[in-house]
């Protein structure tokens, strides 16, 4: 399997890398430094997508993320609210979603938080879409969540709802 450029011996950078790839191994990244933010979508676009109630995914600078140099398989969704393409990038061999990408956003890519080896550092600072969360979805307390988009299309931020317990989502 093609490997990713090592690190050098006694690299003090280490522990700002983030490692990950796809189930059966062909794909591998590393994504430099901490996300920009680690959101949950629940938009029935990311629901099918990942094909489970929600997507997760860290948002990075499109040059903080390394993949190995196998041929990641790419499929181009257009966006039901903006018209603008999402593209889904995806191991060729297994189908793991390991990345988006969107025309909206060029200079962004958002990694999947479970392609990581240790998705459990990336932590989940945001829900949104979740009027279309599925039904059993707890949002959690003290967490920013939006019933759409966290911007609206014109750029203008959306307000975000907190709430002090969890919260099911199909109940606000």
């Amino acid at each position: 399997m093609p490997t990713l450029t090592p690190r050098a011996p006694g690299d003090k950078n280490v522990s700002e890398f983030h490692e990950g790839g796809c189930l059966c191994g062909n794909v591998r990244f590393r994504a430099a430094g901490a996300p920009l933010r680690t959101l949950a979508c629940h938009c029935r676009f990311c629901q099918r997508v990942t094909g489970s109630s929600y997507y997760a995914e860290s948002m990075y600078l499109m040059d903080a993320v390394q993949f190995n140099d196998v041929a990641i398989s790419r499929y181009t969704h257009a966006s039901e609210s903006s018209g603008k393409a999402v593209y889904v990038h995806f191991c060729p061999k297994c189908g793991t979603t390991v990345s988006l990408t969107f025309e909206r956003w060029p200079e962004y890519r958002a990694i999947s938080r479970g392609a990581f080896d240790e998705p459990n550092r990336m932590h989940i600072s945001s829900h949104i879409w979740t009027e279309s969360a599925q039904s059993g979805v707890a949002l959690p307390p003290k967490t920013d969540c939006f019933r759409r988009a966290r911007m609206k299309l014109n750029g203008e931020s959306e307000i975000a709802q907190v709430f002090d317990t969890p919260t099911m989502a199909r109940e606000i």
